[in-house]
């Protein structure tokens, strides 16, 4: 025990100065690391995207190529071995956010980055398309020889493939006698019909008659022509052999029989081609099939004419893409009159397409980083140095070192070309909206927004429309043609573009922006769509997008609190279409400052207004139209009284508001939108509403002298 009382003794001393000597070793070896670390962050910040490194931001280190990697530390990438690059995560996007998918880098981050740009240019675009394939037949020129009847080939007068046949040349002598027997009972039949020429019995000579039309038919379906038939009456004798004759001329390709063999009928002989007009199939990529049309000329060489060039004639365009070789099959007809062309020749071909007649809108080729139809580009802000905007677009057919747009650019904007790929990158990693990964970003500023601005009515209202157009292009397209549910994108598209978003502030205003302006591409691609697999899979996307901005703007629930339109019939609605026609005019006439005509246009509601067939409205509706039609009548009754233009203008004020009831509760029938637009300084500040089918204010109460005094405040009807 006391041996053992002395070794612990002894070792405690030892453990301290172990212990005290480790802390020591880890402190310093912290430091050093420390001290290390900080080296490694300034030998790579000039490696990343944004070398400003900030106190408040966390500093990840990814790697330019595969930016799922986000490590604490540096070091390699664990794929490819790159150097990682720090970058900051939630830092800054630049002074103002104009997009969702904004970023900002700095002098240094540029230019390690190697950041180019170029201008979006009008060009025209000339495209070279090259293309490989070879000469074949043309099947409309072959023919074949077969047997009509079933014999002997006694002789075959052509008897090597590779020969050249006139039409109408003599190519093989068949015994047969089913030919003899039908023969035989032609001439019979023909005297028959002699002997019967000077009898009286009529039954009797038209059957003689219809037995040698019937004998003549049966030797013309075995195959004799009509020189043929006729010889053998003129002979009176049966020929025992039978000659077929070349239907055409050309090349003998094929010789199925030799002589002597028995043939049933149908049974092949010879096979012809014509030459003298050949196919050639090419192989054209799918990127270059928008440039290559039916009916265009397409020029092409030969290798066993080395210098001399050919032309022929698109014919034919494969529906169906080789999934092998991801290329489509062209043919060209191509005269050859000369007889040059080759079955089996390998040919180049170059397809020149010259559109000089019209300037279109181009990028360079690296500039978009494309995911199937769909592009993300990324533009320089004006005015805002190192500050660069993605935008997704709509990309046309390639064009040589260019991509044609179709949506989404406009002439003049600055595009990135060179590392467009490290900004997508650089999004994604700061949970950013960006071609990897487009649903980033939406949701974080939703969720991020605290205090949520109110949305304008106007907005509102629009939003509901669009939602109803929204409505109308699906059930269009589960049930509808293509060209119908085309033309309600076209609608759609409209509806979104009638959007003023001016109106939105903050985060509001970033989301429309980026959920508009997808489902605008969604527009742009579906209402030029051409088949309707292309025309599902765009659907698809649209709805998938619409459900992000409804959950975003809640645009089902201001549908529901809005209240839809009590049930009205048809023909109440195109009554009131009419009413609103006169109502419209008088309210032009107003504001050009027209009295005399705003009075003819107000008797023209009145008498529009006596042909309304309110009987059969539902007691819902009644109620609303009752309370409308006093309103209405009360201001037609003031206008209709008023000694000046100030009179006619007090009773523009009920009857609008009559107006708006009908309008916006029961319907009517007009091909234009109708819009709820409100002057606050009519009637000393108290304020007025009027409806008009335009956005363009033009204001009754005041007429040339407040014109434009006016504030729209919704939409109550969308164009039909």
């Amino acid at each position: 025990m006391k041996k053992f009382k002395d070794i612990k003794s002894s070792i405690i001393p030892v453990i301290a100065i172990v212990l005290i000597a480790f802390v020591a070793g880890y402190w310093f070896s912290g430091n050093d690391s420390t001290t290390a670390e900080k080296q490694l962050v300034d030998e790579h910040a000039g490696h990343g995207l944004d070398a400003e490194v900030t106190e408040t931001g966390e500093v990840v280190w990814t790697c330019s190529m595969h930016p799922q990697i986000q490590l604490p530390k540096p070091g390699k990438c664990p794929i490819c071995f790159m150097d990682l690059i720090p970058l900051e995560k939630g830092g800054k996007s630049g002074d103002e956010a104009i997009s969702l998918r904004q970023i900002s880098l700095t002098a240094q981050a540029r230019k390690l980055a190697g950041i180019e740009t170029s201008a979006v240019q009008k060009r025209n675009v000339s495209v070279e398309t090259r293309m490989v394939g070879k000469v074949d037949y043309d099947e409309t020129r072959m023919g074949t020889i077969t047997a009509w009847t079933g014999g002997r080939i006694d002789k075959l007068y052509i008897d090597y493939t590779g020969s050249s046949v006139r039409k109408g040349q003599a190519m093989a002598s068949i015994y047969s006698p089913e030919l003899l027997t039908a023969q035989v009972e032609l001439i019979q039949s023909v005297k028959a019909k002699e002997a019967l020429r000077g009898s009286s019995m009529q039954i009797v000579k038209d059957t003689a008659a219809r037995t040698e039309k019937a004998s003549r038919e049966k030797l013309r379906l075995l195959g004799l022509s009509k020189s043929q038939i006729a010889d053998i009456i003129k002979n009176g004798k049966a020929a025992e052999h039978i000659i077929l004759y070349s239907p055409m001329s050309g090349i003998v390709l094929k010789k199925d029989v030799v002589e002597g063999v028995y043939v049933k009928t149908g049974t092949p002989i010879y096979t012809i081609a014509d030459l003298s007009r050949v196919w050639v199939f090419l192989e054209a990529y799918e990127s270059d099939l928008p440039w290559i049309k039916m009916g265009m000329q397409v020029d092409f060489t030969t290798e066993a004419y080395p210098g001399k060039s050919f032309q022929g004639k698109v014919t034919y365009i494969d529906p169906v893409v080789n999934e092998k070789t991801r290329t489509i099959r062209i043919r060209l007809e191509v005269p050859n009159k000369e007889l040059k062309l080759k079955p089996g020749m390998f040919v180049r071909a170059v397809s020149q397409v010259d559109k000089n007649a019209v300037s279109q809108l181009v990028i360079p080729a690296s500039a978009p980083l494309i995911t199937g139809k769909r592009a993300v580009v990324y533009i320089a802000v004006p005015g805002k140095e190192g500050v660069y905007e993605g935008r997704e677009i709509v990309l046309g057919p390639k064009a040589g070192d260019f991509y044609v747009v179709k949506y989404g650019l406009v002439d003049g904007e600055q595009v990135v070309t060179n590392g467009n790929f490290k900004i997508d990158s650089a999004l994604q990693i700061i949970a950013k909206p960006s071609m990897m990964n487009q649903e980033s970003g939406v949701k974080t500023v939703l969720d991020n927004k605290g205090s949520e601005h109110s949305l304008p009515p106007i907005f509102v209202s629009k939003l509901i429309h669009l939602k109803k157009s929204f409505d109308i292009l699906i059930n269009s397209a589960k049930a509808d043609s293509i060209d119908k549910t085309r033309m309600l994108y076209s609608k759609f598209y409209d509806s979104l573009k009638a959007i003023d978003s001016a109106g939105l502030k903050g985060d509001n205003s970033l989301v429309w922006k980026e959920l508009s302006m997808l489902l605008t591409n969604d527009a742009v691609i579906g209402r030029d769509a051409k088949n309707a697999l292309r025309l599902k899979s765009i659907t698809d996307e649209t709805a998938k997008h619409f459900k992000r901005l409804d959950n975003a703007f809640n645009i089902s629930n201001l549908a529901k609190n809005t209240g839809s339109k009590v049930e009205t019939p048809e023909t109440f609605k195109i009554q009131m279409g009419k009413v609103y026609a006169s109502y419209s005019a008088f309210t032009e006439d107003l504001a050009a400052d027209n009295m005399l005509l705003a009075q003819t246009h107000a008797e023209l509601m009145a008498a529009e207004l006596k042909k309304i067939d309110h009987g059969s409205l539902s007691s819902e509706a009644h109620k609303i139209w009752m309370d409308a039609f006093k309103n209405i009548n009360d201001g037609i009754d003031s206008i209709r009284s008023a000694k000046d233009i100030v009179g006619v203008r007090a009773g523009l004020e009920p009857l609008s508001y009559g107006m708006i009831d009908v309008v916006d509760k029961l319907g009517i029938k007009s091909s234009q939108p109708v819009y709820e637009i409100f002057c606050p300084m009519a009637f000393d500040f108290k304020g007025a509403m009027w409806l008009q089918s335009d956005e363009n204010i033009r204001n009754p109460y005041f007429g040339e002298t407040m014109l434009q005094c006016g504030e729209i405040k919704r939409q109550l009807k969308d164009k039909e």
